[in-house]
Formats: structure tokens, sequence, C-alpha cells
């Protein structure tokens, strides 16, 4: 993945994801966040407005041919089942860490082909932390992960990203708002192979980047998602050398079925999964 950032596919997605940042960010040093609830009773701001706005035009403009799926623009099954290709879009993702201001929330976008993600791109806009990944090449990009880091002094500097071999202690990622946190017999489980293992709570699909980039080890999710919170996490992980599953050990596949919501998963790496997988078998019905 080296000199990926000179590609001009990913500057493109690279200037579409920072103007949503931009914007984002103005609303989130203003006052009215401009709160409203879905009906759905789920919470949207004038932030996911308006960079779903900013994305949509900007991934238009990039691949006019390629429709675009949003949480903030959803398109009926009937209609979506053609699609071959589409770029799925959470213009901001962690709405309630957003509404909760504490800078945990993110911005993906996801590349879909058959069902697959092959590209997605995350950026953190507190932080300003971006990820990269390509799965299968595409427009000429090469397959593999990068991180970067903008500074507002400096350029921005990019790495290559793997995940990492588990080291003491295992790293598990947990959900800032969603859902208990590790269910003790699962730590159970992973002290019986690791002796240490520390929580780390977060929110939104910065649990997966820091799973791909090698500085936690594990995330599992018990509770439903909907597509566009996995799709470009998804993709990173999977270029990175890791997996987000089924509890079964199947990745994700996208725009397959009428619902958009995913079911359990867990993101590791190669040596962690049959641990996990190995718990679920003897769960019961309590996570169907």
């Amino acid at each position: 993945m080296q000199d990926v950032n000179q590609h001009p596919v990913f500057q493109a997605l690279q200037k579409i994801i920072h103007d949503a940042a931009t914007a984002i960010m103005e609303i989130y040093q203003s006052a009215d966040l401009g709160i409203q609830q879905k009906s759905d009773d789920s919470p949207v701001t004038a932030a996911d407005l308006a960079a779903h706005r900013i994305i949509l035009s900007g991934l238009q403009a990039l691949t006019p041919d390629i429709p675009v799926l949003s949480e903030e623009g959803t398109v009926k099954f009937e209609e979506r089942v053609h699609w071959p290709s589409l770029w799925i879009v959470d213009p901001l993702d962690g709405t309630k860490e957003f509404i909760k201001r504490n800078g945990e929330f993110s911005i993906n976008i996801a590349l879909v082909q058959d069902g697959r993600p092959i590209v997605g791109m995350v950026y953190l806009p507190t932080t300003l932390e971006g990820y990269f990944g390509v799965t299968e090449a595409w427009q000429d990009l090469p397959v593999g992960a990068i991180k970067w880091h903008d500074d507002v002094e400096h350029e921005a500097t990019y790495e290559s990203i793997n995940v990492r071999v588990p080291r003491e202690p295992i790293i598990v990622m947990t959900s800032r708002s969603h859902g208990p946190a590790l269910p003790i017999d699962l730590k159970d489980t992973l002290k019986a192979n690791y002796e240490q293992v520390r929580e780390l709570p977060k929110g939104s699909s910065i649990k997966g980047c820091r799973i791909a980039e090698g500085i936690a080890d594990l995330h599992l999710r018990r509770g439903p998602t909907s597509e566009w919170d996995t799709a470009a996490q998804q993709a990173i992980i999977e270029a990175a050398g890791g997996m987000l599953v089924t509890p079964e050990g199947k990745p994700f596949r996208y725009n397959q079925r009428e619902t958009l919501l995913n079911g359990h998963f867990f993101v590791s790496g190669n040596e962690i999964a049959p641990h996990i997988m190995r718990w679920y078998e003897n769960k019961d019905s309590e996570i169907d």
C-alpha cells in the first residue's frame, strides 16, 4: 500500500471524507446540534445530514454509475437488489457519542461489489485519524491497509497497518453505548489462553480500526448494527489481515436482504478467532 496516498481515487475519497469532517466539526463546536428523532426513535443531528449531502455529492461526481446507500438516504430493496456495486455510507457513525460530545464518532464509506466490501475508508474527525483498506484491486488501487494522521501544521503521515499477533495483555474493545461489557465466561475463556485481559470502551467503528492497526485484539458485538456501521471497517480489517465475521466465522455480505440489520459479530485476528467461535458454540439461545 506504499504511496497509495498518491492515487487519484484515494485522494478523491480523502477529500470527500475531509469535507464531511469539516462540516461535522463546525456543528459539533456550535451550541445547537440540531437533534431530531427519526421514525425508529434513533437520533439524527444536523451534522449527520450535512455530511450525508457532502458525501453523496462527492461520490456521485467520482463514480456516476455507482449508486449510494446511506443511513440518511435508504433505498427500497426492490430497487437496490439490482445493484451489483454500490457505496454504503454512514455519514456520522456514533451519533449518540456525538451528542454526548465525547469525540468518539467516525465517518464510514465503503464500496461493495457482489455483496463484498472491497474498499473502505473511515475517518475520525476529532483526532484527525484516517483508515483505508482495499481487499480486491479496483481502479488500480493496491490491496492492503493504511492509516494516516492529518496535522494542521505539517504534512499528513501515512503507514501500512496489520492486525497484530496477540500479546499480553489482550485488549478487548467494548461498546461505549451498546450492550454489556465482556461476558464473564468469555473473559474466563480468554484467560485460559492469555493471562491478562483488558477492556477498552470506545464508540463507533473506532473499535474495529484499532484492531486493524494492531493496538487491540478483539471486539465482540452482541446486538443489532446496520450495514453502514460495518461495511467500511470490514474492508479495512480484512485488508489488514483480520476478520469481521458472524459467530460461525462467516464474513458479512451486503445488500443481499430486505433488512439492513446485521446479526452478532466479532472482530479479531486469526489467532483469537477459534477461541471466540468455540465460546459461541457453547452459548444457548441467549444470542439468537
